[in-house]
């Protein structure tokens, strides 16, 4: 079972999105007015009561969150929201401490980046699915198969691909070194290899002093290769920068050294 619970996670990190700094900020009554309601929603599934989160659903998505699993989450709080669409939809991120059913997670929690996508319906914020992005996962996108003729039972899925270990999902992003050494006025770079059959998102969240660090690409194809360039300026200082993995909120680190 423990390969169902990883293929349910990888799902629902294919929601998530980086953050792009140069969009316009929400106004803040609409912020508010989510806000609230992702947290009422979330909060409803801490304490299990999924009658009520149900009236925090879209109308497309009822039939889809009847039939589906509750997750049983122990506490959640916020990550971050991202809006589209003149700010009629959103994403959101909540990290959510739950019981992951793979071997050696089952026997603590763990908090877990879970996405949702949020829109307005009849002028208030509801919870939805896209349910055809379910497809989407690190494994590429998922095929239905035929449906049976004669009324024969389909054959069971493959799950000959998934990993049955969770050491996996912190080796799909690899850096071709980990350490930089660097003089003032000196560029070097790092190139990241997305070894995932799926795609994979990627971003620096703070540099260091001094150190100016760009990414040519955020978003990698299967097999595809990023360049992290590094540049010293003048009153650099060491450290370590971390490269993270949006999809599993991994952080990659590489020390970097200034010498004189």
């Amino acid at each position: 079972m423990h390969r169902f619970a990883l293929f349910a996670l990888f799902a629902a990190f294919a929601f998530a999105q980086p953050n792009d700094p140069f969009k316009p900020k929400p106004p803040a009554d609409v912020d508010a007015a989510l806000r609230a309601r992702v947290q009422e929603f979330f909060d409803l599934h801490v304490k299990g009561e999924f009658r009520k989160a149900e009236e925090l659903v879209a109308e497309d998505t009822k039939d889809f969150f009847y039939t589906h699993n509750k997750p049983k989450y122990l506490s959640c709080e916020f990550s971050r929201i991202d809006y589209s669409e003149n700010f009629t939809k959103a994403n959101g991120v909540m990290v959510c401490e739950q019981y992951i059913m793979m071997p050696g997670f089952a026997d603590h929690p763990m908090k877990v980046p879970t996405p949702s996508a949020w829109k307005l319906e009849n002028g208030k914020w509801v919870w939805y699915v896209d349910q055809d992005a379910l497809l989407n996962t690190p494994w590429g996108r998922m095929k239905p198969g035929a449906f049976p003729e004669k009324g024969a039972a389909p054959p069971p899925p493959s799950l000959a691909s998934i990993p049955t270990s969770a050491d996996f999902l912190f080796q799909q992003i690899q850096l071709d070194k980990d350490a930089v050494r660097l003089k003032a006025g000196e560029s070097a770079e790092v190139t990241i290899t997305n070894r995932a059959p799926g795609l994979m998102s990627l971003s620096v969240p703070a540099a260091l002093p001094g150190l100016e660090a760009k990414l040519d690409k955020s978003t990698l194809s299967a097999g595809g290769k990023a360049t992290l360039t590094l540049r010293a300026a003048k009153g650099a200082k060491s450290g370590v920068l971390n490269v993270q993995v949006e999809l599993t909120m991994q952080l990659l680190p590489i020390q970097i050294t200034i010498v004189e």
